[in-house]
């Protein structure tokens, strides 16, 4: 009810503030300045009796009587300077009365003008004695009196005073209505207030139950939040881990004790520095300081990347670390949490643990190789004769010493493997000669065992590997595989060339089989197969870890296909060293997305060049660095375009073009010639172009993307859901000559593009079922990735979206910004000449 009581005393206020401006409008409405007209008038009454009292003057004077006040010039200038006086008029005369006032005075000032020269006249003819002539012009001064004119400009002012009055009363009746109609909404307003305070009143009731119920939620919540905040804080205080939470750009918002131990540094000191300055040492390669926050934007929300890196402290000193970055999710701008372990204890745990592996390899190493070589000189007889008894033993401790030396190499080398200083001495040895090392390596161990060994090698396949390193991986291949074969089976390796250039190697044994579980955990390390009869087998458990990371490096892997009770079969697959000597059947492209382009010349630096220009682009690049090698590739698959280099040592480059349009096959191969003359290619068809040194990238993209789009007339898709934009897209494309498909969501442009590959793309952002985002991104994977692409959209893209939404040479439009020519003129650019070649297909 006190909001009520307010409102209706401001109501009061208002009906007060009414009644005082109806009072005040009344006073306006009277005439404003009495004492002005009173001085007024009586200053024109002074004026009319002094005129009168001049003109009886006169006449005294005339008839030879005294004058009371005087005629002389002195009396009617004195006559004029009143009537000049009265000039000053009241304030409540308007500017017209004014003038109609000046009007009148001017008459009586020329009256009296008009009465002085009479005067004068008449005097001068009394004295030449011409009393005729001086009664006239006495005459004529009293018929034209200036009393009269006095008369006439008081009645003047009269009238002109009351006409003011009467404005004056038609405006207080104005104001006076205006007035009551004032009071009248005041009083409206006054009740419709009343009601309006009561509804207020309950309202205002309801509503302080309502905040005082959300009070009491909110502050329970506000609970909540501050229990698990200072659960949160207490967390991240206690963490043993360095916590810091990073913006976008990498600048440090905030650090937990930890972290300000950890690189011994106070949290007002380093809050809104650079995370690398503060954190990382400067002689660190910009390569290494950028990875670290390259890590952090390439993961997804909610994922973490490990790496590790040096970190630097406050006194300078560096200590190793894992840093653990993970993109904090959420909207708004990017953020990222840092976890950040110290190593240190850790890396000297591992350093000690390789030294001290390194150090009892080496120290045993040269012992054990003497034992050996001392027991083979035994066993030989270099002393003699040897008991029977004594013999066997000899042959037993130097078979164990040999294993001894075979489980210390091992050691050493994957330790060199998990260093990286593993190094492969690349070589080309034939498979055969592979295979039969390998054999001689694990014979008496195979007919010990009572296991046939069987080499299976189609034609002479060589391969690009270390020649010891493989014939190591073989060697234990088998051996596991006889080791583990019943007595009388056999074990087989094959070897022969894939379809796809390289060379696969296979071992298959007649053994129990392996299990799914036991495959899991086949290649690691010091992993031996649990049941007893594994283990009576014995060996290190290192053998087939090792020959897995022996084939790693060089790039493959070894697999396993086996099933218990019928044995197993260890495979890896290696690159070829030559061609195979017979036609290989037709290959299958490694990537049928892209436009493949053969580049045929023989200078490494261009086709270095061309190669990282045309995959830039989306384009599948496959190399030959002779014409005999472009043949045989064109026997094998037709590309979708040849860059022939015109300066080839064999020469006669031209010739074999000629030759290929004689055949059918590629009659209609696109051919771009490099480096040579134009005039040379006068008479071969199908020429795209014919590109002088230095080359010219842009003439050359675009002379591929002539040579690889599909014949006809020039194809624009338009992509819009909105249906008046698209009809009035496709009609400005049509007056260019051009065929136009519409699509109204992102699917049916995606089936659209896979379908008729358009020369041009006009795309806008917001589209059902996918968005213009989708679409790109699915356009990447296929031939459509060089595509030229218009966005032509309604929202404000920022660069982070102009750059995902991208393809071939791409621009991007607003449309509520872009003029129609803007966006015709770059339709005309980035069909790059297909419309005047529209009526040429190729």
């Amino acid at each position: 009810m006190s909001q009520g009581l307010r409102l209706s005393r401001r109501s009061g206020v208002l009906a007060a503030g009414a009644l005082l401006l109806l009072c005040g409008l009344f006073a306006m409405g009277r005439p404003w300045a009495t004492s002005d007209n009173d001085r007024y008038r009586s200053a024109l009454r002074h004026l009319r009796v002094a005129s009168g009292d001049l003109e009886m003057d006169v006449l005294r004077e005339r008839m030879g009587l005294r004058t009371l006040h005087g005629s002389d010039p002195e009396d009617f200038a004195a006559l004029r300077a009143r009537a000049d006086a009265l000039r000053q008029f009241p304030s409540f005369l308007s500017a017209m009365d004014r003038r109609t006032m000046n009007a009148a005075l001017d008459l009586f000032v020329s009256a009296l003008e008009e009465s002085a020269a009479l005067l004068e006249r008449a005097r001068a003819a009394d004295a030449r004695g011409e009393k005729e002539a001086a009664d006239a012009a006495v005459q004529a001064l009293l018929e034209g009196t200036v009393s009269t004119r006095a008369e006439r400009l008081i009645n003047t002012y009269l009238e002109l005073y009351e006409r003011t009055q009467a404005r004056n009363e038609r405006s207080r009746i104005i104001f006076f209505i205006v007035s009551l109609a004032l009071v009248a909404y005041v009083l409206v307003v006054m009740v419709r207030l009343s009601r309006a305070t009561a509804d207020l009143a309950t309202l205002n009731t309801d509503l302080e139950r309502r905040v005082e119920e959300r009070t009491k939620a909110l502050s329970a919540a506000n609970d909540g939040l501050r229990a698990s905040e200072a659960r949160k804080a207490a967390i991240l205080e206690a963490s043993p881990d360095g916590i810091l939470l990073l913006d976008g750009g990498g600048d440090l918002l905030e650090l937990n004790p930890s972290a300000q131990k950890t690189f011994q540094v106070v949290a007002a000191d380093v809050v809104g520095r650079d995370f690398l300055s503060v954190a990382l040492p400067a002689e660190l390669p910009d390569g290494a300081r950028q990875k670290v926050l390259a890590a952090g934007r390439n993961t997804a929300s909610g994922q973490a990347t490990r790496l590790e890196s040096p970190c630097l402290r406050r006194d300078g000193s560096t200590f190793p670390a894992e840093l653990t970055i993970v993109r904090v999710p959420g909207e708004g701008p990017p953020r990222y949490t840092v976890f950040v372990r110290d190593i240190t204890e850790r890396k000297a745990v591992e350093r000690m643990k390789n030294e001290f592996i390194s150090t009892v390899s080496h120290e045993l190493r040269t012992p054990l190789t003497s034992i050996r070589g001392s027991l083979g000189l035994l066993e030989g007889g270099i002393v003699g004769d040897i008991p029977p008894q004594a013999l066997d033993m000899v042959r037993i401790a130097r078979t164990n010493t040999e294993r001894l030396i075979r489980l210390i190499n091992d050691i050493l080398d994957l330790e060199k493997m998990e260093a990286g200083k593993l190094e492969l001495k690349v070589s080309t040895p034939e498979c055969a000669d592979l295979v039969e090392s390998a054999f001689a390596s694990v014979r008496g161990m195979a007919d010990g065992a009572g296991v046939s060994l069987h080499a299976e090698v189609t034609g002479t396949p060589q391969v690009k590997a270390d020649r010891d390193r493989l014939v190591q991986v073989l060697t234990n291949l088998v051996s596991n595989a006889v080791k583990f074969s019943p007595q009388g089976a056999g074990v087989t390796v094959r070897v022969g060339e894939e379809e796809d250039g390289r060379v696969r190697f296979s071992v298959v044994d007649q053994g129990p089989g392996i299990s799914q579980e036991q495959r899991a955990r086949l290649f690691g390390r010091f992993q031996q197969l649990d049941s007893s009869d594994t283990r009576s087998k014995g060996g290190t458990g290192l053998g087939l870890a090792i020959s897995q990371a022996i084939v790693e490096q060089h790039g493959s892997r070894i697999t396993v296909e086996s099933e218990e009770g019928r044995g197993s079969t260890f495979t890896f697959t290696l690159e070829s060293a030559r061609p195979a000597s017979v036609t290989p059947p037709p290959v299958i492209p490694e990537d049928v997305s892209r436009h493949e382009v053969l580049v045929t010349t023989a200078d490494a630096e261009l086709a270095s060049l061309l190669g990282g220009l045309l995959a830039h682009e989306g384009y599948r690049v496959v190399r030959a660095t002779s014409l005999i090698e472009a043949a045989k590739h064109l026997d094998t698959a037709l590309p979708d375009a040849l860059v022939v280099d015109m300066r080839l040592p064999e020469g006669h480059a031209l010739d074999w073009v000629r030759r290929l349009r004689e055949q059918p096959r590629t009659h209609e191969l696109p051919v771009l010639a490099l480096s040579g003359r134009s005039e040379d290619a006068e008479g071969v068809p199908h020429w795209v172009d014919w590109m002088p040194r230095p080359l010219e990238e842009s003439r050359l993209l675009k002379s591929l993307r002539y040579a690889t789009r599909q014949p006809g007339q020039a194809r624009v898709l338009v992509v819009d859901d909105d249906a008046s934009t698209r009809r009035t897209l496709c009609a400005q494309m049509e007056r260019l000559g051009v065929q136009v498909f519409e699509a109204a969501d992102g699917e049916s442009a995606v089936e659209l593009a896979r379908e008729t590959t358009p020369d041009l793309i006009v795309l806008d952002v917001g589209l059902p079922r996918l968005d213009g985002f989708e679409v790109v991104d699915i356009l990447r994977q296929g031939k459509g990735r060089a595509t030229p692409l218009i966005v032509f959209t309604g929202r404000d893209l920022t660069r982070m979206d102009e750059r995902q939404l991208t393809l071939g040479i791409t621009r991007h439009f607003t449309k509520s910004r872009a003029s129609e020519e803007e966006l015709v003129s770059s339709v005309r650019d980035l069909l790059n000449g297909l419309l005047a070649r529209k009526a040429h297909p190729s």
